[in-house]
């Protein structure tokens, strides 16, 4: 979702800058500051000014919860009180309205990470709708939403991430599928696949950012964490098993981060 949102910023900047749009649809810096104070609200609302029993009440009586009902005054209120626009008081009430609903299906659905990601995916969305609906008619969601779904570079970005996440654990699977019998399957369970993911996440944002020096830190930083299982002679097979994947996930990353590097620069 932020990765969204900062493609959506950087696309309404590059509209500006080639006036692909009139000036009833350029969004502001004082737009893009309503945008943070509403993320911020919700944070503050969500983190901060929400306890833990409120959490543990909700999971156990759902909509009977007293404070669940508090929680969503208390964004409504921030929300009100961030966004600026005093007159206006539906989109506050729509805030609390679809927040109340999120948070309470969430009550029905435990508090794994799983969808913890997925109500807070949900917030921020509406965060995002709630900003359109202070501006609107002054920018056209559609037309931005036209220009990422057609932009090149935009395309290009979002496969890269895309390809390099879980497209990457089916391929790097199958290289290594020979040596895989060869190794104990002594671990977190699934703990190597979302390591892998995330190192690849964190190569393609230093390459497309042009900073190689992050990778190098990157691989000290494995090296140091991984130097007492490369040291012990009865890990070897394990060891280099390992050593192999990080071989083959850091060359996915890198040479993907490159295609999409060069594609940007068309």
């Amino acid at each position: 979702m932020l990765v969204w949102m900062c493609i959506f910023i950087k696309n309404q900047q590059k509209l500006k800058i080639n006036n692909k749009l009139t000036t009833m649809n350029e969004v502001t810096n004082l737009d893009f500051a309503l945008l943070f104070r509403l993320v911020i609200a919700h944070l503050l609302a969500d983190f901060l000014f929400q306890h833990k029993s409120w959490i543990q009440e909700r999971l156990t009586k759902h909509w009977k919860a007293k404070t669940l009902y508090l929680h969503v005054l208390i964004v409504g209120v921030l929300t009100y009180l961030f966004s600026g626009y005093y007159s206006n008081f539906y989109v506050p009430l729509l805030v609390i309205l679809t927040h109340y609903l999120t948070d309470l299906v969430k009550s029905y659905t435990g508090n794994s990470l799983k969808y913890f990601l997925l109500d807070q995916a949900v917030h921020l969305i509406i965060v995002v709708v709630a900003w359109y609906l202070y501006l609107m008619p002054d920018i056209n969601l559609l037309q931005q939403f036209h220009f990422i779904f057609t932009d090149l570079k935009t395309l290009s970005i979002a496969t890269a991430y895309f390809f390099i996440t879980f497209p990457s654990v089916f391929l790097i699977a199958k290289i290594t599928e020979g040596w895989q019998q060869q190794v104990s399957n002594e671990g977190l369970k699934d703990a190597g696949k979302w390591i892998g993911i995330l190192e690849r996440i964190l190569i393609l944002t230093f390459v497309l950012i042009n900073q190689f020096a992050g990778i190098g830190f990157l691989i000290a930083a494995k090296s140091i964490l991984r130097y007492g299982d490369i040291k012990n002679a009865e890990n070897r097979k394990d060891a280099e098993y390992i050593l192999l994947g990080t071989m083959v996930s850091f060359i996915i990353a890198i040479f993907t981060g490159l295609a999409a590097s060069r594609i940007i620069l068309l």
